[in-house]
């Protein structure tokens, strides 16, 4: 549990490079109780419960805590209980394209990738067709170029799902993001104009409008909970705020975090 912070910290810092982390909790505590610890605890780590077996590693569970690194190869480039930092640096570095998918992509589809990872999916997709008709002969150029397209799509698809999940739990902060980013990356396509236009729609909405106000309200109200003396008052700051924001989706949260302590 020491380590929690640091982990922590080590995810937020690197996990736009193409950093995954995961806690694999295997000992007898209930779920809740363990979402409650590592909520408690601003912890962003993903947590897998139960039913996890590294028994066939060469040193398997060797005492607790016990960690892996898997390389972007898919093989455990390290394991032990310390000293991970350096491997994971050296791993990351070996990541040319964060989110694509793939270490390396065929001679001149350097530049298609690149522009996968700024962001601009829409000049990645387009320029990868285009190559792709170029190079219709060769088939591992062509498989590359097909495969650039794909995580195009898959990225189009994740963020559309993004923004309807954020407005279906009001969490518009996050259906706008998704929203912004697809308008970014998609300017110029059907994708990027309807998500333009939707975010446009949203953010004119009085009740959007409420919601965002919210939720900027529950987070500065938390904020100021990481200072207050004891729960007891944390609980208060709550269950005000519940009562001043009362219908909104950002009110339901801090009555469920005022009901957990």
């Amino acid at each position: 549990m020491k380590a929690l912070p640091s982990l922590n910290k080590l995810y937020t810092e690197k996990k736009e490079k193409g950093l995954h982390i995961f806690i694999v909790y295997a000992q007898s505590h209930p779920r809740e109780e363990v979402e409650k610890f590592l909520a408690d605890r601003g912890c962003k780590v993903p947590c897998p419960y139960n039913g996890s077996d590294f028994s066939g590693y060469r040193n398997g569970w060797s005492g607790l805590p016990y960690g892996f690194v898997i390389g972007p190869d898919a093989k455990v480039v390290w394991e032990g209980r310390s000293g991970y930092e350096a491997v994971i640096e050296k791993e990351l570095a070996r990541i040319k394209y964060p989110g694509l998918g793939k270490l390396e992509v065929a001679p001149g589809l350097e530049k298609v990738a690149q522009a996968f990872v700024a962001g601009n999916y829409a000049q990645a997709r387009s320029d990868a067709e285009k190559a792709k008709e170029k190079k219709a002969d060769n088939e591992a150029f062509v498989a590359d170029a097909d495969f650039i397209i794909n995580r195009v799509d898959e990225v189009a698809k994740k963020l559309q799902g993004q923004a309807e999940a954020g407005k279906a739990s009001r969490r518009y902060h996050d259906a706008l993001k998704a929203l912004d980013t697809l308008a970014k990356g998609f300017k110029g396509t059907d994708e990027g104009k309807a998500a333009e236009d939707e975010a446009k729609e949203l953010r004119k909405d009085k009740d959007v409008k409420k919601e965002l106000s919210a939720w900027d309200a529950l987070e500065k109200t938390l904020q100021a909970n990481e200072k207050a003396k004891d729960s007891a008052a944390k609980k208060k700051a709550l269950n005000d705020f519940y009562k001043k924001y009362e219908g909104t989706a950002a009110a339901d949260e801090a009555r469920k975090l005022a009901e957990s302590m």
